[in-house]
């Protein structure tokens, strides 16, 4: 019943992330975003474009295949939630560091949404598959 649980809370937020970041990047690719060019100044973008297209296939693609893989009861599956938390606060803190502008409530939140995606994801995997990769041999060594 637990994993049951962690498992359902992994869906919602994944799906939160992937909706979002999906939303998010083809926002920024089509303009609609109101987010001004000289944020851009000092970085290798003149426009949103780049971003907008990993956020929204990577950022949200990864979240949203996890998201759709989480109750396959498959490593990999947990795996790729461990990816997409990996990568949501990633992207986070890559935007942060090259575009100088920080809003702490939404990039705080975001980052906050991958590292928990990721130690749930971490924690199943913990639990679930670790033992299978640290079994050791008891066979007579004579």
């Amino acid at each position: 019943m637990k994993h049951t649980l962690v498992r359902i809370a992994l869906v919602v937020l994944e799906a939160i992330v992937a909706l979002s970041a999906i939303e998010g990047g083809l926002e920024l690719v089509t303009g609609k975003s109101t987010f001004p060019l000289a944020w851009l100044q000092g970085t290798p973008f003149s426009d949103y474009t780049i971003a907008g297209l990993v956020l929204a296939i990577v950022v949200g693609g990864s979240a949203l295949l996890a998201a759709a893989t989480v109750f396959i009861h498959r490593e990999w599956a947990v795996l790729v939630s461990v990816a997409a938390g990996l990568l949501m606060a990633g992207y986070e803190v890559v935007r942060v560091a090259l575009i100088d502008h920080l809003d702490w409530f939404w990039d705080g939140i975001y980052f906050v949404l991958g590292l928990a995606i990721f130690g749930l994801a971490a924690y199943l995997w913990m639990t679930e598959y670790r033992n299978y990769h640290l079994q050791t041999r008891h066979g007579s060594h004579a």
